[in-house]
């Protein structure tokens, strides 16, 4: 005897009354309970029983869609193929990785990102080796995120960030370790952005103390860096001009400062291997300034 109760796909379980006529022994009983009787309604459903073999061969999945039934089960969706990972062709000069970057960032701010390189095929074949084509060295700013900017996916660029986009020598030998073989990346990117924080917060503390300018704890240790910068912009216009006025002249100063610091570097770009690009991003509008200076 089984016991069926009655949900939305009660019909279903109907057309396969003649099924179960043909291959089940005794009485099959279908549960109604939305009725509003205080007895419950049966039908009964009998038929002759056959072979054990064709039994078998067929009620497994009638048991399986039965217990669905009773624990009123959805249907679950078909599952969605991962999208196939394109032929990746890596940009292999400078030209042609800016011009990678300026696409992607194109996409980005016309809302037709492709996400690319950003599935499970590309997540296996990038894990036993890499060959990013880009370093971007950013802001820790939440909403400046380098591969959504630059619509790029996994494998395609290696990414640092600090508050205000400022150097120290992990950093630099980050960086070196970027533009040494075997991934010799042909171009880094030092990428800053408008109504920075770490930039108005620095502004800040040079309006309260021109002197000594100074944050709170380890906080300290960016405003130091971009103190000297901010010093020799003059004020003009509205404080936020003033203050994205200041991330453009730090963005230069972190990417000449990064030239004067590392040999490894300044010989890469001495060689054509690679370039050294300021640029800052708009938060409000998602486009990329490529034409940064001081």
């Amino acid at each position: 005897m089984i016991f069926v109760q009655r949900r939305p796909i009660y019909p279903l379980i109907m057309r396969l009354h003649d099924f179960l006529r043909g291959h089940l022994k005794g009485p099959i009983l279908i549960f109604n309970n939305n009725s509003n009787s205080s007895e419950s309604k049966f039908s009964e459903l009998t038929s002759q029983a056959v072979g054990r073999r064709r039994f078998l061969a067929g009620a497994t999945g009638i048991f399986a869609l039965a217990t669905l039934t009773a624990c009123g089960a959805e249907v679950a969706p078909a599952a969605v193929p991962a999208e196939p990972t394109a032929d990746k062709t890596v940009p292999g000069t400078p030209e042609e990785a800016l011009n990678a970057l300026k696409e992607g960032n194109a996409r980005f701010v016309a809302g037709q990102m492709t996400h690319p390189h950003q599935n499970a095929e590309t997540r296996e074949e990038v894990a036993g080796h890499q060959a990013p084509w880009a370093l971007v060295h950013g802001c820790v700013d939440s909403r400046v995120s380098p591969e959504i900017v630059f619509d790029q996916g996994i494998g395609d660029l290696f990414v640092t960030r600090t508050a205000g986009n400022v150097l120290d020598d992990t950093l630099v030998g980050s960086m070196e370790f970027a533009v040494s073989a075997p991934y010799s990346v042909p171009v880094l990117v030092i990428l800053g952005h408008t109504a920075c924080g770490a930039v108005t917060g620095t502004v800040k503390a040079l309006k309260d103390d021109p002197k000594n300018p100074s944050l709170p704890g380890e906080m300290n240790d960016f405003a130091q860096e971009i103190a000297p910068v901010a010093r020799k912009v003059a004020e003009h216009g509205t404080e936020t001009e003033h203050i994205d006025a200041v991330v453009r002249a730090n963005t230069v100063a972190v990417a000449q400062g990064l030239l004067k610091r590392s040999a490894i570097v300044r010989k890469a770009v001495e060689e054509g291997k690679t370039k050294v690009v300021a640029a800052v991003y708009n938060l409000e509008t998602g486009t990329v300034d490529w034409e940064v200076a001081a």
